[in-house]
């Protein structure tokens, strides 16, 4: 998929961020703006429709792909599919999930916020408050070994007016 404007990436994944995060009562701001900030505007897609960065699981179907992960010296083993670049940074081959549409990704990435044990604190924050940042914030921790991952995302929301989906 080829780098879009920013414009061209809300309106192409803004509708269905609405559509798929309104049953499991997320706001699609952030979703909108985690697959800018993953993806670049869509230029670093894995596979089709893994804006999100989205790691495989055992069954899943999958692709592989090179990320940039956070982390110490002592992160990870430096072989092959691991190579530290310094400063923190690792190089990393791994598995990601390869969507068949926009609408599973988005799904997918629903369901892990609302189902999976990692991310019930920030769950339980975007239930409680309702508040994007604390939401954004707490998601970030989980998410992300970025230590600026959930500035990235509050950044890319209200540049962009996300919260005008999360009605």
């Amino acid at each position: 998929m080829p780098k879009m404007t920013p414009e061209e990436f809300v309106t192409w994944l803004g509708p269905a961020a609405q559509v798929q995060c309104k049953p499991y009562n997320l706001p699609a701001s952030v979703v909108i703006a985690q697959g800018a900030v993953e993806s670049g505007w869509g230029a670093s897609t894995i596979g089709k429709f893994n804006l999100f960065g989205r790691k495989a699981v055992s069954g899943d179907k999958c692709i592989q792909a090179w990320t940039r992960e956070y982390g110490d010296e002592n992160s990870y083993v430096a072989d092959d599919s691991h190579i530290y670049q310094g400063d923190g940074w690792w190089r990393i081959l791994d598995d990601f999930k390869d969507y068949d549409s926009l609408l599973q990704a988005i799904d997918d990435w629903c369901i892990l916020i609302t189902q999976e044990p990692r991310y019930a604190d920030a769950w339980s924050v975007w239930c409680n408050t309702g508040d994007i940042v604390e939401f954004a914030q707490a998601m970030a921790s989980a998410y992300a070994t970025n230590p600026e991952y959930a500035d990235n995302v509050l950044v890319t929301i209200r540049a962009n007016d996300l919260t005008q989906f999360d009605a």
